[in-house]
């Protein structure tokens, strides 16, 4: 009667060791699915950007608005990136505060802003988060 205990109870150890990865590997492709959601929200937020600053529009509360949301989206990127580590993501991320910042400074000065280097950051984004699946 001891042995068949010994074997269930070693069953049941095995069975939970080997379900360690299953439920990582569940976390981690979450966080993936999580990440390249969030770089899709940004790279809309991205587009409406490029439409409020456009030629025909000079918009400059609208451009702030897209802005803030961006953002937002960009805090929700970054906790998510503090939390699972991804140094490609990590540095897209730092290209997105960065165009960002330069996109505000330009409407802050009354010109209109060069949304390039915003937009390539969301691409690398995107690329960063499609790559950690």
């Amino acid at each position: 009667m001891a042995s068949r205990r010994h074997r269930t109870a070693a069953a049941a150890a095995l069975a939970a060791v080997l379900a360690i990865p299953a439920v990582s590997g569940c976390s981690q492709a979450k966080k993936a699915v999580d990440c390249a959601s969030l770089a899709k929200d940004l790279s809309g937020d991205v587009e409406d950007l490029r439409g409020a600053i456009g030629d025909d529009s000079k918009d400059p509360q609208a451009a702030q608005e897209f802005i803030d949301r961006i953002n937002r989206d960009l805090g929700k990127v970054t906790k998510q990136t503090d939390d699972q580590g991804g140094s490609d993501v990590k540095d897209a991320t730092g290209e997105l505060t960065a165009a960002v910042d330069d996109i505000q400074d330009s409407i802050g000065d009354g010109e209109r802003p060069d949304v390039s280097a915003l937009t390539k950051a969301a691409r690398s984004l995107t690329e960063a988060c499609t790559a950690a699946r």
